[in-house]
Parts: structure tokens; C-alpha cells; sequence
């Protein structure tokens, strides 16, 4: 690995990661698919046993 020379100019980068707000945003999304599963296969029960 080669560092740069004093007369090179350098950029600094800082990544900042929040993970409760992942994990927060993981959970949502999880609950929101297990509901919309669920949901999909209540109304297709619904709807064959009323004949549709």
C-alpha cells in the first residue's frame, strides 16, 4: 500500500451506520410481508368457500 505524499491531496470519508434504525426498518418490512401472506391466503380461503 502506497501512501500519498504531503503534496497529494487526500480526501477523508466517514460512514456513519445506524443500526438500530436497520434493524427497525428490517423488522417493519417482515411484519408487513408476514401480513400481506397472510392476508392473500385468508381471502383466498374467503373466497373459495363462498364460491367465487
Amino acid at each position: 500500500m502506497n501512501l500519498p505524499e504531503r503534496k497529494e491531496k487526500t480526501a477523508d470519508i466517514t460512514v456513519n451506520v445506524d443500526v438500530s434504525k436497520i434493524v427497525r426498518n428490517v423488522s417493519i418490512a417482515g411484519v408487513l410481508v408476514v401480513g400481506i401472506v397472510f392476508g392473500c391466503i385468508t381471502c383466498r380461503k374467503i373466497l373459495q368457500d363462498k364460491g367465487y
